[in-house]
């Protein structure tokens, strides 16, 4: 397949981190999708972890946006300079000249955002840009079979949101993009935090404590983090030990509330496809499956087999990697990335 040659490159371009892979090479790249400016002049200030660690404590002039986490992209400006930035210094890294990008898009995306996005790609000196669906590199990075004349459902949890999809004879026949992901979990720690404690706690300390001490079911032992925030009754800062049943307890909601909609799901899949998968099961990708005990709750409230894909987090970059290492294979898969105007976003 001549549209494949060694300098291709791939990009995954998610909600709370960007992943860049490089044919022969692998993931050479990952930084968190976030961008700090100055909010009068909207000049940069930095980009990736140390504009994350920003977050919550910047000066009163600036701000830090995660400019790819709604469902449609407000600040291109803000996604061109961190896309261009990222882009520049792999190219110049790897002395990639010109190369083509493989890029899988988020979805929600309009047709005009996507062409946007790749005007973007184009002005960081790529030759020329292959829009690919990102649901499809998630199934195929998570070792799923969907060329076969079987239904299969991958589940890839991100940051904003989660795209649920079945596969059969290499097409997404079904798709829906829900809320849940790891801000809607992180949201949810600081709300109970806030109910419960009178505490205001910031984004970062709240997904600290969904990574530590998260978890979809109760396990023993306890374990406890120590936290600072803001005292709602005092207005000043105070600490205070978390335990994991806190946070099992504040999870617990949201997590119901995606177990409805898997469910929902299922039940508007056509038959046939419907019991391919409850012979085969879920995958669960992307890193919310990375959750404590999420599968073996899913298992037990869907009532079919429920596995987390090896590093599920990097399920989309492994995607790109099998792509680009070995095009032939893909020949019968619609990589395309569909249009999502008709899908529902809940």
């Amino acid at each position: 397949m001549a549209l494949f040659g060694s300098g291709d490159i791939g990009m995954d371009l998610g909600t709370s981190s960007i992943y860049i892979v490089v044919s022969k090479k692998g993931v050479v790249f990952n930084a968190p999708s976030c961008v700090a400016y100055e909010r009068e002049t909207r000049n940069v200030v930095t980009f990736g972890e140390r504009a994350k660690s920003m977050m919550g404590r910047t000066p009163q002039k600036t701000d830090v946006e995660r400019p790819l986490r709604e469902p449609h992209i407000r600040s291109f400006d803000l996604v061109s300079r961190m896309v261009y930035n990222y882009l520049r210094d792999v190219i110049k890294t790897w002395r990639l000249r010109r190369p083509r990008l493989f890029l899988a898009l988020p979805c929600g995306l309009t047709p005009t955002e996507r062409e946007t996005v790749i005007e973007m790609m184009v002005d960081a000196g790529i030759r020329s840009v292959i829009p690919v669906d990102e649901s499809t590199m998630s199934a195929i990075g998570a070792k799923i079979r969907i060329d076969q004349p079987y239904g299969r459902m991958n589940v890839d949890i991100g940051g904003a949101r989660s795209n649920i999809s079945v596969f059969s004879m290499g097409n997404q026949v079904k798709w829906r993009v829900d809320q849940f992901g790891g801000d809607r979990m992180d949201a949810a720690i600081m709300d109970y935090m806030r109910r419960k404690h009178n505490l205001i706690i910031g984004e970062n300390t709240a997904e600290m404590l969904k990574i530590n001490l998260g978890a979809a079911q109760p396990f023993e032992p306890q374990v406890r983090n120590e936290i600072y925030g803001r005292s709602l009754i005092s207005g000043l800062p105070r600490g205070m030990k978390v335990s994991s049943d806190e946070i099992i307890e504040a999870l617990q909601s949201p997590i119901h509330e995606f177990v409805n909609v898997l469910h929902r799901f299922i039940e508007q899949t056509p038959p046939e496809l419907a019991s391919d998968i409850f012979d085969a099961g879920i995958t669960l990708s992307g890193g919310g499956a990375q959750l404590y005990g999420l599968d073996e709750l899913l298992t037990e409230q869907m009532g079919m087999p429920v596995r987390v894909a090896d590093e599920p987090e990097l399920t989309v970059a492994h995607g790109l990697y099998e792509l680009l290492s070995n095009p032939d294979a893909f020949e019968k898969i619609n990589l395309s990335s569909p249009y999502k105007e008709d899908e529902t976003i809940s």
